[in-house]
């Protein structure tokens, strides 16, 4: 609906199952300022008895809130079924995302993938056409159709891979796909000239279809993992400890870990990149106030867009992603949602959207009342979400990565330090622009919370905050951090709680989570001590205290003595490797790399042949753990079942239909333990069932009574599959 040079309206509907007894059902918002006396009605008529309005409006993003009346009182609340939010004046509201009506838009009727070999997969799609407000028709000759392939190269549909009938309607059969990632972009036209918003078909050709719960997650701090190419090095930064400087691992370094097969013998099906958009020059402040560190982490980021060029850059970037594309590896990029550095091109333009002034920690400014507008360090202004040019700007850069470098999901930084909109509408952006054919972009956030040694509902807070973020309308998971902190080194590491308490605490996750969350288990990662390290400062003496592996600048951990440490190490991956979940081995860790707190938790990777012996036979171990992980689907997709513990031994299932499930057994014992569990009624796994042990010990089969019996071998680990 157009008058001669208004913005064109489109008639947008909102519905709302309003509680019963509620009167007088209204939707307010910015068209009306709010006024609820102009508020339109919602009335009856929606589908199963929902009460729905329409309302014309103008394309963008609106902010509106339901109105009720229930015993006299009136209510405002936000619209439970709408993803989106926006502030307006400091309030957040529920928000609604407009299209320009004058444009012809597709959507997918369905899709599917086949695959009868490798080479013969095949790609089809129906699509449906809307006609713009004009009415003027679909022009088919003038859609635009791109098929880009796994290697990042495009070309346009052939004739016989599409067709659009006089309705405008599409119909897309692409054959003869290699295994790999592949998008299909389609604009649809109309005989007025006027070209619709892209449509991305985003599919895989796989063997067997993928599921982010197949994911083994290898994170890397990119500056200390591999030095592809040296010629990037840059001198020592004036000012800077070594320790906190750029050490020249790059882009490149990681491509060649993913080409020679590397990543591949870990079992690794993802890999999460800390931020790799351009740092600044320069050395900053340390935590300590003392110490001078670079922003080679890549979390200071100082321009929206660009790669930074001491990583290698834009191309080196897409050969990465191509690369891992062709090994099956999806690729995860770190957003920073929650601050950026002083020198970002954001704060010189746009000074508004950021909050400074109050530096987390300090007098007047603690971590938790100021969580949502206290800065990291001086130096890092807070992004101010509730401006909604900000928060519209940092979704839009989101998406912008995600297409420009055909990435597969986020890992959002800091969560609990951001308003709540950040990862909304976030979500609902990337869910829009990029799963339309059912590929499913992985959000994954980290929300730092701890572990109370306490019976519920102690932990309440602790759960409840991580799970706050999770949902349809939100991120698929979050890093488990109570699992962390209870158990990963407190049973593994320290080794002062037993293999009951890991299992009470399993479990207890296990009932805890949103349903469909994708949790990420972990023993280690870029803000930990290494777990090797924590094994060894165990306070087992006065030489390892477990205060060492916190000291950052002197009197520092050093390499283990022990081999007894990383027999702790190969028990904790045994474990990790065995929960659901999509569990995180960070860079290093596959051999036992040690370290107090960061700057020590990031020295360089190492290869193999720079390995000692007990780090050769822990990566072995961990290969053989990557291996039974993807070998064995029960332990990817299988639900969580204890079977049986003591202190120093645990056993439990991951049950499977179709007698497909598996069982983890685990010592902490000197001796082999030879232990009998009852898997018939627990795990669906028929008597006379033969499991073999994935870790190459011998096979067992399930009795008569459906009981099985296995020996785990003096401080190893089985894991039993059909």
């Amino acid at each position: 609906r157009t008058s001669p040079g208004s913005r064109p309206a489109s008639p947008t509907s909102f519905a709302f199952n309003a509680p019963p007894g509620a009167t007088d059902v209204r939707v307010p918002g910015e068209w009306n300022g709010f006024d609820l006396g102009t508020a339109p009605e919602l009335r009856e008529g929606g589908a199963q008895g929902q009460l729905v309005a329409t309302v014309d409006l103008p394309p963008g993003l609106h902010a509106y809130k339901i109105t009720y009346r229930y015993g006299g009182e009136l209510a405002w609340v936000l619209d439970p079924a709408e993803g989106r939010r926006k502030y307006v004046d400091g309030i957040e509201n529920s928000a609604v995302k407009v299209p320009d009506c004058r444009l012809p838009a597709l959507s997918v009727a369905s899709s599917q993938v086949a695959r009868a070999a490798a080479g013969e997969g095949a790609f089809e799609a129906r699509l449906a056409y809307r006609d713009g407000i004009e009415g003027a028709g679909p022009d088919a000759d003038a859609f635009e159709a791109m098929l880009q392939d796994q290697d990042g190269d495009a070309r346009p549909l052939a004739a016989q891979e599409i067709s659009v009938d006089e309705r405008g309607d599409v119909r897309i059969d692409v054959r003869g796909l290699d295994d790999g990632k592949y998008r299909i972009t389609l604009r649809g036209a109309t005989r007025s000239g006027r070209v619709g918003e892209p449509l991305r078909l985003v599919f895989w050709v796989e063997a067997e279809p993928f599921s982010w719960e197949d994911a083994l997650i290898y994170m890397v701090v990119t500056d200390r993992y591999r030095d592809g190419d040296p010629a990037l090095n840059a001198p020592a930064t004036l000012g800077a400890d070594p320790r906190g400087d750029w050490a020249g691992g790059d882009l490149e370094g990681l491509r060649r870990s993913i080409e020679d097969g590397t990543l591949d013998a870990l079992g690794v099906r993802a890999i999460w990149l800390t931020p790799f958009q351009e740092n600044p020059a320069g050395a900053y402040p340390a935590s300590d106030g003392v110490h001078q560190v670079t922003g080679y982490h890549g979390y200071w980021p100082i321009k929206a867009r660009e790669v930074d060029p001491r990583l290698g850059g834009a191309e080196a970037l897409r050969a990465l992603v191509a690369e891992a594309h062709r090994h099956g590896i999806r690729v995860l990029q770190d957003f920073v949602v929650n601050h950026v550095h002083e020198a970002h091109e954001y704060v010189a333009s746009h000074p508004g959207w950021f909050r400074t002034g109050c530096v987390c920690g300090t007098d007047g400014c603690d971590w938790t009342s100021h969580a949502l507008d206290c800065m990291f360090a001086g130096y890092l202004p807070d992004v101010n979400h509730t401006v909604p040019e900000a928060n519209a700007a940092f979704v839009a850069d989101a998406v912008y990565w995600l297409d420009e470098f055909d990435l597969d999901g986020l890992r959002v930084d800091a969560v609990k330090h951001v308003e709540e909109i950040a990862t909304r509408n976030l979500a609902a952006e990337v869910r829009e622009a990029f799963e339309p054919a059912g590929t499913r972009y992985f959000l994954m956030g980290e929300t730092a919370m701890g572990w109370n040694d306490c019976a519920p509902p102690c932990n309440d807070e602790n759960y409840g905050t991580i799970a706050k973020y999770i949902g349809p309308q939100g991120l698929d998971g979050q890093f488990d951090f109570v699992l962390y902190h209870g158990v990963s080194y407190r049973t593994f590491a320290w080794g002062d709680r037993g293999m009951l308490h890991a299992a009470y605490w399993v479990e207890d996750g296990q009932n805890r989570w949103p349903e469909g969350a994708i949790m990420t288990p972990y023993i280690g990662s870029h803000d930990t001590a290494r777990f090797a390290t924590l094994a060894d400062y165990r306070g087992q003496d006065a030489a390892h205290g477990r205060d060492v592996p916190t000291r950052q600048w002197s009197d520092t951990a050093e390499a283990p003595a022990s081999s007894d440490v990383y027999a702790r190490v190969r028990l904790a991956m045994a474990w990790l490797l065995g929960l659901p979940g999509a569990p995180l081995l960070y860079y290093g860790d596959e051999y036992g790399e040690w370290g107090g707190v960061d700057p020590n938790n990031r020295s360089l990777w190492r290869a193999e042949d720079e390995l000692t012996p007990d780090e050769r036979e822990t990566l072995d171990f961990v290969r053989q753990l990557g291996a039974a992980r993807q070998g064995v689907p029960a332990l990817r997709r299988g639900a969580y079942v204890n079977l049986t513990a003591t202190e120093d031994t645990l056993v439990f299932g991951r049950r499977l239909a179709g007698g497909r499930s598996a069982v983890v057994a685990l010592t902490r014992a000197a001796t082999a333990q030879r232990i009998s569990v009852e898997v018939a009624d627990a795990l669906g796994l028929p008597a006379g069932a033969a499991l073999t042990d994935a870790l190459g010990g011998g096979a067992e089969t399930v009795s008569a009574t459906g009981m099985l019996s296995m020996t785990i071998p003096p401080g190893g680990a089985v894991i039993l599959a059909p």
